[in-house]
């Protein structure tokens, strides 16, 4: 298994045009030892294939439902379906496919931003410990170290509080290309939701997914508020509103070590348990959901 590495994932998130066009691009996936891909990395994908269709223009948002598993050993492809492109704002479809299996549709608005008129952009809640308080945490990728405030393991069921997690990360290189940025920014979003949501609930975990529990992420929004930028530790602040009936809803802003709000993001989570006997649990572990 080829080892996941940050500079290996920005290379993943950098796909490649496959016609002169723009409309199609293929990209390879890491599957993290498992025989699932990671959503959020189709989603960083399909904003970088949105930032390339139109060139000039800024992904100020977009909106991805993970409709079929995707394999990692098999290539991505990504169609680029504009919706409409005016002066300003452009909006387009974007598919992900392996040969005739759609996997995911994300929705993309991109646009030129322009000077303030007005701006509010800071964290208004209550203050954060900060990354040095926080504890380290082991979610392998070499060139990002990550740190959670207050929990030390946090798939644990064991772990019950609050349904928040604040994460802290720092990335040993951060992309000059504002849309391989983005996509960077966008794939972590994925990764602690369906934890957070767990945490208000004794016994449960997301060291049960896969094993006991069937979980998977069916969507997320990102909104990207500009400049993109950041150095050192930016912060992922999670919030489960609601679970029931099998699904979570998380949100969650991701800011700077001072406060700047950069992105805003929603996830919609499955949480479901696995039927006593049947095809899910006939199937290897690292291919569930």
């Amino acid at each position: 298994m080829t080892e996941s590495t940050l500079q290996r994932m920005i290379a993943i998130f950098d796909v490649e045009p496959l016609d002169s066009t723009l409309t199609r691009f293929g990209g390879d996936s890491d599957g993290g030892g498992r025989q699932v891909v990671d959503g959020s990395q189709i989603l960083g994908q399909s904003i970088v294939a949105a930032g390339k269709a139109f060139p000039g223009r800024t992904v100020r948002s977009a909106h991805t439902l993970f409709v079929a598993v995707a394999d990692p050993a098999k290539r991505l492809q990504f169609t680029v379906t504009p919706v409409r492109a005016g002066r300003s704002f452009a909006s387009a479809t974007i598919t992900a496919h392996q040969g005739d299996r759609t996997c995911a549709t994300s929705t993309v608005l991109l646009d030129h931003p322009q000077p303030d008129l007005i701006r509010h952009d800071r964290w208004t809640g209550p203050p954060a410990a900060g990354p040095e308080a926080a504890h380290p945490v082991d979610m392998p990728l070499q060139g990002r170290e990550l740190r959670i405030e207050g929990i030390k393991d946090y798939g644990s069921p064991d772990e019950v509080g609050p349904p928040i997690i604040d994460a802290w990360l720092r990335y040993a290189t951060v992309p000059e290309d504002d849309h391989l940025r983005r996509a960077l920014l966008a794939h972590f979003t994925g990764h602690l939701s369906i934890s957070t949501t767990m945490r208000a609930h004794p016994g449960i975990g997301t060291s049960q997914a896969h094993h006991t529990v069937s979980t998977a992420v069916m969507g997320i929004g990102v909104s990207f508020h500009d400049p993109v930028r950041w150095d050192g530790w930016i912060r992922y602040h999670h919030e489960s509103a609601y679970v029931g009936a099998g699904m979570s809803h998380v949100r969650g802003q991701v800011l700077t070590e001072d406060g700047r709000l950069v992105a805003s993001f929603t996830q919609d989570g499955m949480i479901r348990a696995f039927a006593p006997s049947g095809s899910a649990t006939s199937i290897a572990a690292e291919s569930r959901l």
